[in-house]
């Protein structure tokens, strides 16, 4: 006489990427965090529309919390808008190029 048992191994109704929640939409010009909306890379004068890369490297320091907050905004921004040309180097590319333009330099 023995007892019943339930089996060891089981099969799983659902898979554990189901509770993963959908993406969320991208996002739009009315939403506040994009005020002003990202621009494409400058173009050089003179250089009759041809795009201006980013090539240049500047060896500079920033607080440890700076870095992380924006990897985590590189990585949050990419996954929101889907947009893979976002990167630190960009989003830095940005701030100092609004920087120097709201200073008039």
């Amino acid at each position: 006489m023995s007892a019943a048992r339930k089996p060891a191994i089981t099969r799983t109704t659902n898979h554990p990427a189901d509770a993963i929640p959908d993406r969320p939409a991208p996002l739009t010009q009315s939403t506040p965090l994009e005020a002003a909306p990202p621009t494409p890379v400058s173009t050089q004068p003179g250089a009759r529309g041809a795009a201006e890369r980013l090539t240049e490297q500047h060896n500079v320091r920033i607080r440890p919390s700076t870095k992380t907050r924006l990897g985590k905004a590189v990585d949050k921004l990419r996954y929101e808008t889907g947009d893979r040309t976002i990167s630190i180097a960009s989003i830095t590319d940005q701030a100092l190029d609004a920087y120097l333009t709201q200073r008039g330099c």
